[in-house]
């Protein structure tokens, strides 16, 4: 294993340096292992701006990982194939499903994978691996495939459905996040973390057998939620003892502004341009 971890947000809702662009979406760029994992592509094509002005070379990706199949997440996947074409892509299979989001008879927005992302995966079906179960990307790198739902308090709030008639609900299956074992403990990636933020930890937890949480960073899908499962987050974040947490995206204003002032000394922003590194 190289010397160190490092991740580099590409695109997100916020930018944290004036020359790069913000967009509502994630997409990040793992180093780990010696391989290079360009994890969600964001709405469109800023994460593909914002790489070449921050210095990072995109054809270098072995891996595209794609968390599910929103379109904010994965909007930029033609960009990201055509700068690696070699790519790997690790996706859920319902991750390519229609999705919606159901505001009542005649009123459903499309918010799945768009039309130029879903043409470019079916293009390059020989080099998509559907995952449904943990995978391991290289010697320290995994992919956690469907997440359990196990808390009582992690729902699915918002009507997402797989039909703009609203009668079949999306529970989001194709929803997965990344890991990395170090030797000061897990670094975790989430997309949005439709599943549970606390679930997928302690999934992971489960997985690799190793308890140290290191880095929690990513979309924690709160934005919806009430306090009481911000503050049940927040408990369960504080079992952790985790060595940082930057949660973005989805994460919400009021979740992210109760975790700054609950975790002030491990609690960082992380926009555009933001770029975390882990000794090994």
């Amino acid at each position: 294993m190289n010397n160190e971890v490092r991740i580099t947000v590409l695109s997100e809702n916020t930018a944290e340096r004036d020359d790069l662009t913000a967009e509502y979406g994630l997409s990040l760029w793992i180093e780990a292992d010696g391989t290079r994992i360009l994890f969600d592509t964001g709405m469109a094509g800023v994460f593909a701006s914002n790489a070449e002005k921050i210095g990072i070379d995109l054809s270098k990706a072995v891996h595209l990982v794609l968390s599910h199949g929103h379109f904010d997440h994965t909007g930029g996947v033609p960009l990201a194939l055509e700068h690696a074409p070699e790519a790997l892509v690790h996706l859920h299979p319902d991750a390519t499903n229609p999705k919606y989001l159901f505001g009542g008879p005649g009123n459903a927005l499309p918010i799945g994978m768009p039309g130029p992302a879903l043409h470019a995966v079916k293009e390059g079906t020989s080099r998509c691996l559907f995952l449904s179960e943990p995978t391991r990307l290289s010697e320290h790198v995994f992919l956690t495939g469907p997440v359990p739902r196990r808390t009582a308090f992690e729902k699915i709030v918002e009507p997402f459905t797989l039909d703009a008639e609203g009668k079949v609900p999306d529970t989001l299956p194709d929803d997965q996040a990344l890991w990395i074992e170090t030797g000061g403990g897990l670094v975790i990636v989430l997309g949005c973390a439709h599943s549970g933020a606390v679930n997928t930890v302690e999934y992971i937890r489960e997985k690799s057998g190793l308890k140290r949480i290191r880095a929690v960073v990513g979309g924690m899908h709160l934005m919806s939620s009430g306090p009481e499962t911000i503050e049940l987050t927040g408990d369960a974040i504080a079992s952790w003892d985790a060595g940082l947490i930057s949660p973005n995206h989805c994460t919400g204003d009021a979740a992210c502004d109760y975790f700054k002032g609950r975790f002030l000394g491990i609690y960082q922003s992380s926009g555009a341009g933001t770029v975390f590194s882990f000794p090994v």
